[in-house]
């Protein structure tokens, strides 16, 4: 994916409305049956990744975390 997209922001912002975090672990039952298969491990990766680093993103600015974590993925592999 290069982009998150406004319809798996939507998915994940109503995991994150019910629970207040970003954790995938306690959001993930909201949304993964909505999810497309071939996206679900690497929306699962990013918000692993946006928990674990006390990130946050909401309507305005959720492509421009997904962008910073995909970066952050090209620095670790390069």
């Amino acid at each position: 994916m290069n982009q998150l997209g406004d319809r798996n922001y939507s998915l994940i912002s109503r995991g994150v409305s019910i629970e207040g975090t970003f954790n995938p672990a306690l959001i993930f039952y909201a949304f993964e049956e909505s999810l497309y298969v071939d996206e679900s491990q690497e929306i699962w990766d990013f918000l692993e990744w946006v928990h674990k680093n006390n990130k946050s993103f909401g309507r305005y600015n959720y492509e421009q975390v997904f962008k910073e974590w995909k970066n952050t993925l090209r620095q670790t592999t390069a």
